[in-house]
């Protein structure tokens, strides 16, 4: 059944939509015979002599971002063509996608009118499958140009190198009249002028916003929005990332799982992934300080990475070398801080015991990634989903977390990911020193019938807003309908809950793992990069409804310390006995050092105490996971 099912899918790709022929503009001596389907456009040219063969050339949808309708330059000339503007790979090496533009002519009626309505017909199917609006073959005939969305640009000048303004000139500009983008430029002023733009916006006149700037921008947007008091629609409005500035950590992240190159011509390949992106939905974490409650996108770093990333900022003229130069200062000045950090696993964990490292892995590509809970943790979980999205569920055991996004409007198709098991597992006990994964204990489980990851737990995204279900049992998951809990949270105008947080001012619920210790950094992340060649937590997902803590300890050899850093380009710093990487739902980092400084998505704040939790998929991402 499913051979013919695969077979039958195969046929409805490779199904001929369209037939005709063509001249190559401006070349009308020779014709080409041109056919459509489902996954692209073939084209072969016409052999003037017989048993002659041509090489057949192709077009694939996947590489197309837009396509438009032209006349012939000369006065009388009553020939149509359409253009399609293709971003496709040079070469075996896939390292960098360039511009072509394949223009099909047609000079077969006496008048203009009546050859452009050919060329309008082979437009319309283009644009709508370049789109993933499916167009099938009894609907050629009616198809039509599905309506070009409109986004507001915001563009910060004097980011990093002071480079964003050009990139949108030169690189981006170009590639959105290609895609027949309609957008509004805003150039901001000072700083928090996108925060202040986005608390009063019409949200309703666009169908998202494009950030080309560094990772600040985004953190003011997003901050922006969450202070509205419409903050449950208000996040739900796609956010669009361009690179312009220094660390771009969002834009390598977004590329990265997208399986996009970041060199050379990062702007490029993130303007592609823009044109063809669908909306999924990201995470955000809920922080909170003593004087503040702020919502990050990215990080927060405590220690070396966080002195780094600020005291580097007299030199951000010269991009990301900066945080090159800085890391080498600051390992042979090394600096240590002590601080009580506690956390919440999002399951049964322990880490690596007196040092010894664990099975290595490597990350050639993003792997999908598992959430598991235990018993003392289940509550707090329960809670924390129902914050960021909209649905509650009685139990959730053993199960891997699968995002669906359902169909989206106008360009916007579904997407899938799916959880594999993580390699490593921590405990929630209170434990200064390091443990290894206990193996006998593994293989009790297993012979016990204790078997992870039999359910299944779907994120649906509809309309805006996230649910969620166990398709693997069949008990009744939700407590009310989804109907009433969607339009309830849509409609929500209250501050946002923090259900696994106590005030900063008590003790952490004891279901909670606390460490005071002396430490070189501690880094709170849920991105995979933190900027260029920063691979810092390659499990990471945009939606993978978790923290990624990060802790080194003072007594790590400057030797030791400089490979975790020259590591961090490949993601296996992560096997260095001295990184230790818990996964978990919320964190409490107190600081025991007078000074010091504490990044929030690159921004510094006030130093002192700061704890956050998660809250998954609230926010929209333009992005291809």
């Amino acid at each position: 059944m499913s051979h013919m099912t695969e077979q039958i899918n195969m046929e409805n790709k490779t199904q001929v939509l369209l037939a005709g022929c063509f001249y190559m503009y401006p070349m009308r001596l020779t014709k080409y015979d041109v056919k459509l389907t489902k996954q692209g456009i073939t084209f072969n040219e016409l052999p003037q002599k017989k048993n002659v063969l041509k090489t057949q050339k192709s077009i694939h949808f996947g590489d197309v971002v837009g396509c438009r309708c032209k006349k012939g330059k000369a006065e009388k000339d009553p020939s149509a063509y359409f253009s399609i503007f293709s971003y496709q790979f040079k070469g075996k090496s896939k390292r960098k996608r360039s511009k072509y533009e394949f223009s099909f002519g047609l000079c077969d009626f006496q008048n203009f009118e009546d050859n452009l309505k050919v060329c309008q017909k082979w437009r319309n199917v283009i644009v709508c499958l370049s789109r993933n609006i499916v167009v099938n073959s009894n609907e050629v005939e009616f198809c039509t140009l599905p309506p070009s969305p409109t986004v507001l640009v915001f563009i910060n000048p004097r980011s990093g190198p002071g480079k964003a303004r050009q990139i949108f000139e030169s690189t981006v500009k170009p590639m959105l009249d290609d895609a027949d983008i309609v957008y509004k430029v805003l150039i901001t002023e000072y700083a928090g002028h996108a925060s202040d733009v986005v608390k009063t916006l019409k949200l309703e006149d666009y169908s998202g916003l494009v950030i080309v700037s560094g990772d600040g921008l985004i953190y003011e947007v997003i901050n922006g929005l969450m202070s509205r008091k419409d903050w449950a629609k208000a996040i739900k409005i796609p956010i669009g990332c361009l690179p312009g500035g220094s660390g771009n950590a969002m834009c390598c992240s977004i590329n990265y799982l997208a399986g996009e190159p970041m060199d050379p011509d990062m702007a490029l390949h993130s303007t592609f992934i823009l044109l063809k992106h669908r909306i999924l939905p990201i995470d955000l974490v809920l922080l909170q300080t003593p004087t503040d409650q702020i919502y990050s996108f990215l990080s927060v770093a405590w220690g070396i990475i966080a002195d780094i990333d600020y005291e580097s900022e007299k030199l951000r003229s010269i991009g990301s070398t900066r945080f090159v130069l800085y890391t080498i200062m600051r390992i042979i000045k090394l600096r240590t801080y002590r601080a009580r950090i506690s956390f919440l696993p999002v399951s049964d964990q322990k880490l690596k015991e007196n040092g010894k490292s664990s099975k290595s892995v490597k990350f050639p590509r993003p792997r999908r990634y598992t959430i598991f809970s235990n018993d003392s943790n289940q509550e707090a979980l329960n809670s924390v989903y129902d914050v960021g999205c909209v649905g509650k569920f009685k139990s959730l055991d053993e199960g891997d977390l699968r995002i669906r996004s359902q169909s989206m409007p106008a360009n916007m198709s579904g997407y899938m990911t799916r959880g594999e098991k993580p390699k490593n597992s921590l405990t929630s006990k209170s434990d200064n020193k390091l443990s290894e994964q206990n193996e006998d204990e593994e293989n009790e489980d297993e012979d016990s019938g204790h078997h992870s990851g039999d359910e299944t737990l779907n994120v649906e995204v509809e309309n805006g807003l996230v649910d969620f279900n166990l398709n693997s049992t069949p008990d009744e998951v939700f407590e009310d309908s989804v109907d009433e809990t969607i339009s309830t949270i849509s409609d929500s105008t209250d501050p946002v809950p923090s259900p696994l947080l106590s005030p900063l001012d008590k003790d952490v619920p004891n279901t909670w793992t606390t460490v005071e210790d002396d430490f070189v950094t501690a880094l709170a992340i849920y991105l995979p990069y933190l900027g260029p060649d920063n691979l810092v937590s390659p499990d990471s997902k945009l939606n993978d409804g978790c923290i990624h803590l990060m802790l080194v300890r003072k007594g790590v050899s400057k030797n030791d310390l400089m490979n975790i850093f020259l590591d961090f380009t490949t993601g296996e710093h992560i096997n260095s006995p001295a990184c230790e990487v818990i996964k978990c739902l919320a964190f409490r980092i107190v600081p025991l050092t007078e000074k010091g400084n504490i990044m929030v998505d690159g921004e510094r704040i006030d130093y002192g105490p700061i704890q956050g939790q998660i809250l998954p998929g609230l926010a929209r991402i333009m992005a291809i996971q």
